[in-house]
């Protein structure tokens, strides 16, 4: 999975995540060339909720949708 800038640029390439114990831990390349390894707490995602508009909400199916339609294509 890749996240972008608003210019197109690869800001992180995940290549895993996974569980380990209470947390999710994913791997990948910050920038095109520093390793990171995050790890997500579950009181994290609980807070995360707060980052979420109802327009979000509303759009998440959605964006799964054309997700999936989109990578069958490719």
């Amino acid at each position: 999975m890749k996240t972008y800038d608003m210019y197109g640029n690869v800001t992180m390439e995940t290549n895993s995540l996974e569980r380990r114990g209470d947390e999710l831990v994913m791997k990948g390349k910050g920038l095109g060339s520093m390793p990171m390894t995050l790890f997500i707490r579950p009181e994290e995602i609980w807070n995360a909720r707060k980052l979420l508009s109802w327009s979000v909400i509303w759009y998440m199916p959605i964006i799964v949708v054309k997700g999936w339609w989109r990578s069958r294509k490719s």
